[in-house]
């Protein structure tokens, strides 16, 4: 996805290096110019900032696919 000013927030993301899934987790904030972004990450592996420079593409996930995915605050206060 390149205009990430369209994620909403904890909606379920791939974060991906070329076409290799390197993690997963839930968006959490994002800049009003859309060019930073923080990540939940999966499996209670902390949060993430990512800007467009970094070079990893966020990929949005089809909810029908996530719907089996926890929620984010449940992941935070329940680390795995």
């Amino acid at each position: 996805m390149k205009q990430w000013k369209y994620l909403w927030r904890k909606e379920f993301v791939e974060l991906r290096n070329g076409l290799n899934v390197s993690t997963t987790g839930w968006v959490d904030d994002i800049t009003a110019d859309g060019l930073t972004i923080w990540i939940y990450l999966s499996g209670g592996m902390g949060r993430v900032m990512i800007h467009q420079c970094d070079g990893i593409d966020v990929w949005r996930v089809d909810s029908r696919i996530c719907q089996n995915r926890s929620d984010p605050a449940a992941e935070k206060a329940n680390p795995a």
